[in-house]
């Protein structure tokens, strides 16, 4: 009987340690994880149970020309680029973990519709 207990308790906690992550990171004081404006959306993952950038990704919406508008995309000085995943749709690169207060944006060449998300 105290194994099947043990075994019990075990699931539950890890249910409940899934299910307490997002709103615990709200909890630590972490800024909102996307923005978005009529052409991109700019997203973060973060680390478990911490404010930590582990992934950013940008998208274009509907409202992006189709044919390749020329966009950019800047972060941190240890930026190494985009990878295009989709159509429209870009995970960005870089070497190593984010702590809070990373920038990231994108813009339409010469600034036009710039947007940027600060982690």
């Amino acid at each position: 009987m105290p194994r099947r207990l043990l075994a019990v308790s075990t699931v539950i906690a890890g249910v409940v340690l899934c299910t307490v992550a997002p709103p615990a990171q709200a909890a630590i004081g972490c800024r909102p994880d996307s923005v978005s404006n009529a052409y991109f959306e700019l997203s973060v993952k973060r680390a478990l149970l911490s404010c930590d950038v582990v992934e950013v990704g940008m998208r274009g919406t509907a409202a992006l020309p189709t044919g390749g508008a020329a966009f950019s995309v800047w972060g941190p000085d240890n930026f190494t680029g985009m990878v295009r995943v989709g159509p429209g749709e870009y995970s960005v690169a870089w070497k190593g973990d984010h702590a809070a207060g990373a920038r990231w944006c994108a813009s339409f060449v010469g600034d036009y519709a710039e947007l940027c998300l600060t982690t």
